[in-house]
């Protein structure tokens, strides 16, 4: 059975794989929800970079 000598070593390495493949997932979510908040971060710098230059822009007629 995969070169395990025995049952408990089996369920050792079972239990390491779903340990770091929880990791992952925790640090890919982490990593997604900071790109989330750059994104809306530079969106609201947009958005007030915006509003500067139309306040300072004269309108035509």
């Amino acid at each position: 059975m995969f070169g395990f000598t025995d049952y408990a070593e089996y369920r050792r390495n079972e239990r390491e794989l779903d340990q770091r493949n929880e990791r992952a997932r925790v640090a890919r979510e982490q990593k997604d929800a900071a790109r989330r908040q750059a994104a809306a971060r530079r969106t609201a710098e947009r958005a007030s970079r915006a509003q500067a230059a139309d306040a300072v822009r004269p309108r035509a007629a």
